[in-house]
């Protein structure tokens, strides 16, 4: 049996579809940008996209004044396609090319991704935890993407 190679299944649909063609597609990444602003995340934050192809965060985040940008996605005919899209202001962001699961920071960065027992302990003292729900998204193309979902109560 075939391994599964994950870089060339994904170069293979960043090669072969559009933006508008994949599942993840927003026009507005508008939950990601609400955290942002939330959070009150200052702009000269060191901030990584991680898995963001040729999202549109960037393109935001760039647009919100971020100085410190990194997008790290497997695909480099994703980063390819933010690149061009983004023109010249492709020269202010840092691309990484690497899988995800094998990537090893070499700097320190301001936001992360948090997991329930990480986010409820980050947020103890000021919001108590509602509920967290954990959905297992199921793409069009046969793999699986696990999101959660919180409510926390302002203490």
């Amino acid at each position: 049996m075939e391994q599964f190679n994950r870089k060339q299944h994904w170069e293979s649909i960043y090669q072969t579809k559009q933006p508008e063609e994949v599942s993840w597609f927003q026009p507005v990444p508008v939950t990601s940008l609400e955290f942002i602003k939330y959070f009150n995340v200052p702009t000269n934050a060191k901030i990584i996209d991680v898995g963001g192809g040729d999202s549109l965060f960037v393109d935001n985040l760039l647009d919100m004044g971020y100085e410190d940008i990194t997008v790290l996605d497997i695909s480099e005919a994703a980063l390819q396609r933010a690149k061009q899209r983004l023109n010249d202001r492709a020269a202010k962001v840092k691309w990484i090319v690497q899988d995800a699961a094998k990537f090893v920071p070499t700097e320190k960065y301001d936001i992360r991704q948090y997991s329930e027992i990480s986010m409820e302990q980050r947020l103890k003292g000021c919001f108590e935890k509602i509920r967290c729900i954990t959905v297992d998204h199921n793409t069009p193309f046969n793999t699986v993407q696990n999101f959660i979902f919180c409510s926390f109560r302002r203490l």
